[in-house]
């Protein structure tokens, strides 16, 4: 019976040596895992503060370009390219307001800027402008295509915040 205890005993304290060893393995796993995900966190902050930088400093670069500062070829090209793109946009955003002020049916706001050769002698003076009378300008009536885009962007409206009835359709046809 003592060899049956004695087997009994060492089964267990092999099962008892293996699950400490397994879990050593665990938690050294873990523990490596974590490291890891530490340095990964570091990494990445690192990288965050390098693309910051670079960021801050094509910006410093940029501003040099625009006091004409810049010599470097490569890099004058990017900021020339920059300068292209500034342009663009700026273009694109104007043909935007046109559009929108056309299918409101208003006219697209006038560059005011004074680009006249008159000398300061002959320029005309603020009070001699406000005492001039001038006739009121009737804003343009909208065209039957800019109320029908009207009706349709109010009608795709509705349709996005909740269907509409059959009264309703009938009375947006209506008012077509």
């Amino acid at each position: 019976m003592s060899d049956s205890w004695e087997q009994i005993r060492q089964f267990f304290a092999r099962l008892f040596s293996r699950g400490r060893h397994g879990m050593e393995t665990v938690a050294e796993t873990l523990d490596r895992q974590a490291k890891i995900q530490r340095l990964a966190g570091q990494v990445r902050a690192l990288a965050r503060e390098r693309n910051s930088l670079v960021v801050t400093i094509g910006k410093k670069v940029y501003a040099l370009h625009t006091r004409g500062k810049v010599k470097n070829r490569d890099v004058l090209a990017d900021c020339k390219r920059i300068d292209q793109i500034r342009d663009e946009i700026a273009d694109l955003k104007r043909q935007i307001e046109e559009i929108r002020l056309a299918s409101m049916g208003e006219m697209p706001p006038v560059d005011l800027e004074d680009e006249s050769l008159l000398g300061e002698e002959e320029a005309v003076s603020e009070e001699e402008v406000r005492s001039e009378e001038v006739p009121p300008v009737e804003a343009p009536q909208p065209t039957e295509s800019a109320v029908a885009e009207q009706v349709l962007e109010v009608e795709l409206a509705a349709e996005r915040e909740e269907p509409q009835t059959q009264e309703d359709e009938s009375q947006a046809a209506a008012e077509a």
